[in-house]
């Protein structure tokens, strides 16, 4: 299965000549994304953060060509869906006309019977007049996103003769475009069927049937485990060409200036050592990040062929590749072309139409969604929005690379969202990465303990939305075995875990495992350690129910279980010996403040760090406005960077372990800063529970 795109989209649309950008906007960047800076305000109310969905579908549809162009028709005459279902906002289909595999994926209806290529190639040709294709690749978007199902039928106008439209509809069925001259090889761009004068009699109805609705990604991250390999990120932001005269007057070079002062004012240092364009660096503990910045005279678009050779040098030798530029109606030259390293990379493409065109290409030069993460956009993108997205996820995937990769592609991507105020770009390839927090997910489970009972219910239960009552998924234990440990896991699907409440009953013992945590993060896949029920009998009835306490966002229990360590066995290993310090004084917030207050903790102990735990209990009425950074030694560490969306407290213990080795003793300091104004709170109190080493 593929695992293409988790998004967060909102429609909005403009088209300027190849890139779809537009200019003469105001140069108004906004704030440096790689500093700490409050925020003008929250999104006022009308704002909405809608999610989008990957989803498998079959075009099928009639078509007419010559006998030697016949192959080729279908995934032509799907560019004049593209555009259709574009223009409609309702799909967002990639493009397959110069994908090598798209005729394979084509079956002929031919005297009653679906045929193969291989099949079809051996008869009459005049026979091959209708087809379907399988397994494409598509986005819904909006309202459609949630309430779509398998075997939903959706329809597309296009040509019944993809390749003779130009001559046959003159410009009656196409859209003028001041910069594009209409032509039969750009004519499915400019399609528009609803043209009052457009001839009916050369147009059909292609159905689009969603033959598989692909599951929301969970929370992922950037596979920062291979990031760390060799301690240094490394990154190359191509700046193309934008406008159509001079290279050294173009738009763009705006963007690069500003682009290199934000690194300089976040303290990058520029080095002198740069082959082509700038270099900029930065160090923190043992991790290094280098960012190289072309501008519009070293690659000027997809199509630049003879530049192209400094195209393949910034693929060859960077982690994480951000091209901003023209997309050239599609031209697959720089991503098609290119040889591709064997090390995993990002790529961020902000370009008109990127997802339609380069995902495939990308992903085929790289063999494997295991080496490579894509970010793209299914809506054409302004001028001016190419230097806040490629900085502010540059800023928030630097955050994580040197904060113990706590920074997930959702928290990445809804950064953006917040800054553009739409969420048009989505990520392809995150859904089945491995890394995480805490650990490799992609690990195989252990072989249970032999001391160990598992009981599990994997039948899919819907959760009612914004229903306190809730719904119930019950285990049945039928051993009269007594509780020495009890591990939790949970499946629960939901596009919004910041909704849920979710309770683990037995005989009327109830026990809160999640609380309205995780904001707008998509799915609850975790484990629970329990001992409230030790001691107890594990016989009978246990009851996992899950309320949706807001509006709008649905999901269910996909399955759970529960891990019983018996009174026979050996139970969980016990704890060695932690010392743990407190500050229970409270400390008010000061709103809006980027300096903050601080908190300190004096470790008296000389002891080695082990392990550590910081336990921090925070009211605030918008936890997203909150930075919480740990300091000990010089080192500084962020438990927390603007994460949770409007939900109210933090009560919560983190595990860090980027003190392990180091010396506790000393002074503690807990900054907890606010970073937009009208909610307010307090630190009620922190601790710190080391466990020190052997």
């Amino acid at each position: 299965m593929n695992r293409f795109f988790e998004f967060m989209a909102v429609a909005l649309m403009s088209v300027f000549a190849f890139g779809c950008t537009t200019a003469g906007e105001p140069e108004d960047f906004g704030p440096n994304p790689f500093l700490d800076r409050p925020d003008t305000g929250k999104e006022d109310t009308g704002y909405t953060n809608l999610r989008g969905r990957e989803v498998h579908v079959t075009i099928e549809a009639d078509v007419e060509a010559s006998s030697w162009r016949i192959f080729d028709a279908p995934a032509d005459l799907a560019q004049f869906a593209v555009t259709d279902l574009r223009n409609r906002s309702r799909f967002y289909l990639e493009i397959l006309a110069e994908d090598a595999t798209a005729a394979d994926r084509v079956e002929w209806l031919v005297d009653g019977e679906w045929l193969t290529r291989d099949q079809a190639a051996g008869v009459d040709r005049s026979k091959l007049t209708h087809f379907r294709m399988l397994e494409v690749n598509a986005v819904v978007l909006n309202s459609a996103a949630d309430t779509i199902t398998e075997g939903k039928v959706y329809e597309a106008t296009v040509p019944l003769k993809p390749f003779s439209i130009m001559t046959d509809a003159d410009d009656k069925c196409a859209d003028y475009n001041s910069h594009i001259d209409l032509s039969q090889s750009v004519y499915w761009y400019l399609w528009n069927p609803r043209k009052s004068d457009c001839p009916q009699d050369l147009v059909q109805t292609m159905t689009v049937t969603v033959a598989e609705v692909l599951p929301y990604n969970e929370e992922s991250y950037p596979e920062y485990d291979k990031l760390w390999e060799d301690k240094t990120l490394t990154v190359a932001v191509f700046f193309g060409k934008l406008d159509d005269g001079d290279v050294a007057d173009d738009y763009n070079w705006n963007t690069f200036n500003r682009f290199t002062s934000w690194l300089t004012e976040a303290g990058f240092a520029e080095s002198e050592d740069a082959e082509m364009g700038k270099r900029f660096t930065k160090v923190k503990g043992d991790l290094t990040t280098v960012i190289d910045v072309y501008g519009p005279d070293i690659f000027h678009s997809v199509a630049d062929y003879s530049r192209f050779r400094n195209w393949q040098a910034g693929v060859s030798s960077h982690e994480v590749i951000m091209y901003n530029g023209h997309s050239v109606l599609g031209t697959g030259y720089a991503f098609e072309q290119v040889d591709y390293p064997d090390f995993y990379q990002i790529f961020q493409v902000a370009s008109c139409l990127s997802y339609e065109y380069y995902v495939r290409p990308v992903l085929a030069g790289k063999g494997t969604w295991d080496t490579v993460d894509v970010i793209s956009n299914v809506e054409p993108t302004y001028y001016s929005e190419n230097l806040p997205l490629t900085s502010e996820i540059l800023a928030k995937l630097i955050w994580g690379f040197e904060n113990n990769g706590q920074a997930s592609w959702q928290d990445i991507m809804e950064a953006v969202s917040r800054r553009l105020g739409h969420s048009r770009f989505g990520v392809s390839g995150a859904r089945g990465n491995c890394y995480s927090p805490e650990g490799n997910r992609c690990d195989p489970d252990p072989d249970p303990d032999p001391g160990e009972l598992v009981f599990s219910n994997d039948t899919f239960t819907s959760v009612p939305d914004n229903t306190p009552e809730g719904a119930y998924s019950e285990i049945v234990v039928p051993d009269q075995v007594s509780i020495r440990g009890l591990k939790v896991k949970v499946d629960i699907q939901h596009t919004y875990i910041g909704d849920l409440k979710v309770v683990l009953d037995k005989n009327g013992t109830q026990v809160v495992l999640h609380d309205r945590d995780g904001g707008s993060s998509d799915n609850l896949v975790t484990t629970y350690q329990v001992n409230d029920f030790d001691g107890a009998s594990a016989a009978g009835t246990w009851r996992l129910v899950v309320s949706d306490h807001a509006n709008y966002d649905v999901g269910g229990i996909r399955g759970w279980e529960i891990s019983i360590v018996t009174g026979d066995g050996p139970g969980p290993d016990p704890d060695p010996d932690t010392y743990t310090y407190s500050n229970e004084n409270p400390a008010d917030i000061p709103d809006d403040q980027p300096a903050g207050v601080a908190s300190d903790i004096d470790v008296p102990d000389a002891l080695t760090i082990g392990s550590l735990k910081v336990t921090l209990d925070v009211s605030h009425t918008y936890i997203n406005d909150l930075v919480i950074v740990l300091s000990h030694n010089g080192t500084d560490y962020a438990l927390w960077d603007r994460e949770g969306g409007g939900d109210d407290d933090i009560l919560k213990t983190f595990d860090v372990s980027v003190f392990d080795g180091s010396d506790a003793g000393g002074i503690w300091t807990l900054k907890i800063s606010d970073h937009a104004g009208l909610d307010t709170g307090r630190l009620n109190s922190w601790s710190l529970e080391i466990t020190p080493a052997d």
